[in-house]
């Protein structure tokens, strides 16, 4: 069954059709032999028959033949009816010899044997009586003529018996062929059955193979529309099935990740909306408690806090903004080309005072010369700090950033590698995804929304480029952006 149940649709139908085919086929043939051998025997029958009883026919002429130029000749002594008499018997002979040739059965032949004796006798009986002189010799008068009678009356017996024997055999043979007929017929009726019957049970078992396996995975798509994405579906199917299961499990898998990447949206969004807006609500009630401007430096310093809250809200809206419309496809790019060069030293100095600020060297590293690029500036300028940031926000202080920038086969090369934690192996496919964080960010508490790498792929995909990274645990990360010329 193994080798059955990696056969597609179509092998199936055509291996059940050829079984149903070979089955009605030998139904067939075997009609068709038992037909052909009824014809033979029926055939063969009625030739036999109608020869045997035509020599029988021509038997009875040549016997009356013999018995009337004997006679003549007796009275006569005329030597034509002694030819006459001698070709007569010469007729009896050839035509005894041919019943004798196609007589096929005991009784037909020794019916023939005793027509012959008797002839042989007859013939005797003439040639001692004419030896004789006619007067018999020592045997009492008229005894030729008794002895010559009694065998001509045991061919005529004889004759008459082989036809009642032809027509008795013919009437036997043809009851023989009747039975035989009816037991070709039972079987035939038997093998059609058994056919229909085998028939059936590859039909049904092609169906089952087909509609069993459907029947799971209808089962599987309703536990999928209620929510339940578990339990992947493992069956034994035709390829065909196999191949839409297969897509069905990575439809749970992408759509229980997905329902899992929901999950994290709405609680990283509420632990990011939380934060900026229970500071703008305190800062309110604070700017109410102050209506009359007593707390100048005061209301300033919370009037600071609340801007920058809301710059941070309008950030990470312009974030999902971006990443949703990066994956509808309908972001526009502003290609052109330019230098990579002072777009790495902008986002570097844009970032200085976080890294000086904790203590952490920060290296910039030029390999030959760079050659200019397609590429739109303010995007790669927008993975440029989001990769410069997380490199920061990861290196603990007193660490070290390095930049490097070098012309490589087909384009630039940028590579910016910290001191931080590193990311675990299993996490390193996972960070370009949207709202995903490695384990080592979550449990260090670094606050993040997971969107910058997502967004950061998103914008060197449609560079055409690549990014990648390296990590090792307690060693630190290096992120590496390709882009082409």
């Amino acid at each position: 069954m193994t080798g059955f149940s990696k056969l597609n649709v179509v092998w199936r139908l055509i291996i059940g059709f050829t079984a149903l085919f070979a089955v009605t086929t030998s139904v067939s043939v075997y009609s068709m032999i038992k037909l052909n051998e009824f014809n033979g025997a029926s055939a063969y029958m009625l030739e036999l028959g109608d020869r045997l009883i035509e020599h029988k026919e021509r038997l009875s002429d040549a016997l009356l033949s013999e018995l009337s130029y004997e006679k003549k000749y007796a009275i006569s002594r005329d030597p034509a009816f002694r030819d006459g008499f001698v070709k007569a018997g010469k007729d009896f002979t050839t035509h005894l010899a041919g019943a004798s040739a196609i007589a096929d059965t005991l009784g037909s032949k020794e019916i023939l044997d005793n027509i012959a004796r008797q002839h042989s006798r007859y013939r005797a009986l003439i040639e001692e009586e004419a030896t004789n002189g006619g007067s018999g010799g020592a045997r009492r008068p008229g005894w030729y003529r008794q002895e010559k009678e009694k065998a001509v009356e045991a061919m005529i017996e004889e004759i008459k018996n082989l036809q009642l024997y032809v027509e008795d055999d013919m009437k036997h043979r043809i009851e023989g062929l009747a039975k035989a007929g009816t037991r070709a017929l039972r079987i035939g009726l038997i093998m059609a059955g058994l056919s229909l019957l085998f028939g059936i049970l590859i039909a049904a078992a092609i169906i089952l193979s087909i509609t069993r396996p459907l029947s799971v995975i209808k089962r599987k798509t309703r536990k999928i529309s209620s929510g339940n994405f578990e339990g992947p579906l493992d069956i034994s199917s035709p390829p065909e099935i196999g191949h839409l299961a297969q897509a069905l499990n990575l439809m749970c898998d992408r759509l229980k990740e997905t329902d899992r990447m929901k999950s994290d949206f709405f609680s990283l969004m509420a632990h990011e909306l939380r934060t900026p807006l229970s500071s703008m609500k305190g800062g309110i009630a604070l700017l109410k408690r102050d209506a009359g401007g007593s707390h100048g430096q005061a209301r300033g310093k919370v009037l600071a806090i609340m801007s920058e809250e809301c710059n941070r809200l309008i950030e990470l809206v312009n974030s999902l903004l971006d990443l949703s419309k990066m994956e509808a496809g309908i972001i526009d790019f502003n290609f052109a080309s330019g230098d990579v060069k002072p777009i790495v030293q902008k986002a570097a100095s844009e970032i200085e005072p976080l890294y000086a600020a904790r203590s952490i060297s920060f290296e910039f590293h030029e390999a030959g010369k760079i050659p200019p690029i397609m590429m739109d500036n303010e995007r790669v300028l927008q993975v440029i700090r989001n990769l410069l940031g997380n490199a920061v926000k990861f290196t603990p202080d007193g660490g070290c950033i390095a930049v490097s920038l070098k012309a490589v086969a087909g384009g630039v090369e940028i590579s910016i590698a910290d001191s931080g934690t590193g990311i675990p192996e299993e996490d390193r496919a996972a960070i370009f995804d949207k709202y995903r964080q490695s384990t080592t960010q979550a449990c260090s508490g670094t606050t993040g929304t997971g969107l910058g790498l997502a967004i950061a792929k998103h914008v060197i995909d449609a560079h055409g480029g690549r990014i990648c990274v390296e990590s090792q645990l307690g060693r630190g990360s290096t992120f590496t952006v390709f882009l082409p010329d």
